[in-house]
């Protein structure tokens, strides 16, 4: 049974068919790629079509240097308007100011109840 390195040089030794195959596969590839002759327009051709490839990343790259910067404006500008605004919140109190502020009745009830300490007991 012949198999690979089962003898002497067989691993190297091809057969008619073998060539005649991987021949037929050389012409093939001849036939489908076509020839390339450089000429005076073939280096800048070629930069042509790698510039068309990256045109995206170019484009997107200019978006980038433009939008961050606009974008770091933009939040200073917020920044500005919550710092004016925070000098005025005497005005408009807060929820939790109003919670704060709140002295109902119920409260105080609500807390009388609940007291602890040596008279505890008494408060019936």
């Amino acid at each position: 049974m012949a198999g690979w390195g089962s003898g002497e040089g067989e691993f190297n030794r091809m057969t008619d068919s073998d060539e005649t195959r991987l021949a037929d596969l050389f012409q093939r590839y001849r036939e489908s790629c076509p020839e390339i002759e450089p000429g005076a327009d073939f280096m800048p051709g070629v930069w042509r079509k790698i510039e068309l490839r990256r045109s995206f990343w170019a484009v997107f790259s200019h978006f980038g240097r433009i939008a961050a910067p606009a974008c770091a404006a933009l939040c200073l500008v917020f920044l500005l308007l919550n710092l004016a605004s925070a000098s005025d919140s005497r005005l408009a109190p807060t929820y939790a100011d109003a919670l704060a502020a709140d002295h109902t009745a119920e409260t105080t009830y609500y807390a009388e109840a609940i007291r602890t300490g040596p008279d505890a007991d008494f408060a019936h």
